[in-house]
């Protein structure tokens, strides 16, 4: 402080120059801040990686493409789960269901099998169920919608303490619409839909126990290592 100098200016012109300085230093931190979420971000986008037919992509873009793939394996499962796991109890609410996945096509196919009765022993016949999963091993699938898919479904239809065991080969196509929960929680529609029915004399046989051991395996491995060597 000067000499003639009044305390209380000298006091004000020190707290001014401390205000100063600290929204200085604060402006300076946001700043750095913002510069290295700005650095971060192009960064990213600039990161590549190999997808699994070999071309170069970013890889948030490679992440949405994996996470698209998950939900459309997750919609062959719930198609799976309401067309062919079959009940008393349950299949009329699956029917209704099962219609909301499907265009036309499949829609006509469905309601076609019902009015020949394809439904009707599981209404006929008390205590009958039918028990469905894809057969992963023999799960074929593109990456990128609209979304070409094969595989087969292991179907097992019980009758007390009796077991028939039946094959689907399973070929249908789905695009993307808007989601309708609890409707279509994927967005996904089957525009086209066939299946082969045949039934197995031996579920025993070496033949039918190799293929459950590798669908076995197949589900246990990692699902993003698995969309390389099961997509084409």
């Amino acid at each position: 402080m000067k000499l003639g100098e009044d305390f209380y200016t000298t006091l004000k012109k020190n707290n001014t120059a401390v205000w100063a300085i600290a929204f200085v230093a604060i402006f300076c931190s946001l700043g750095s801040l913002f510069f290295s979420w700005k650095v971060y971000s192009q960064s990213s986008n600039k990161l590549f990686a190999i997808d699994g037919k070999g071309e170069l992509v970013p890889l948030k873009m490679l992440d949405a493409k994996n996470d698209q793939l998950i939900e459309a394996k997750a919609n062959l499962e719930y198609f799976v789960s309401l067309y062919y796991n079959l009940d008393a109890y349950s299949m009329k609410r699956n029917r209704e269901r099962v219609l909301w996945l499907t265009g036309s096509q499949p829609t006509q196919i469905i309601k076609d099998r019902a009015s020949k009765g394809y439904f009707d022993n599981f209404l006929s016949i008390a205590g009958l169920t039918q028990k469905a999963e894809i057969m992963q091993n023999t799960l074929q699938i593109n990456n990128t919608a609209p979304y070409e898919a094969t595989f087969n479904v292991r179907i097992q239809r019980i009758n007390g303490g009796i077991s028939e065991y039946y094959n689907s080969a399973v070929k249908l196509r789905m695009e993307k619409v808007n989601r309708n929960y609890p409707y279509n929680p994927y967005g996904l529609l089957i525009t086209q839909f066939s299946d082969n029915l045949t039934r197995i004399n031996d579920i025993k046989s070496d033949e039918a126990q190799a293929e459950a051991a590798a669908s076995e395996e197949a589900i246990n491995q990692n699902p993003l290592e698995n969309d390389g060597s099961k997509t084409k």
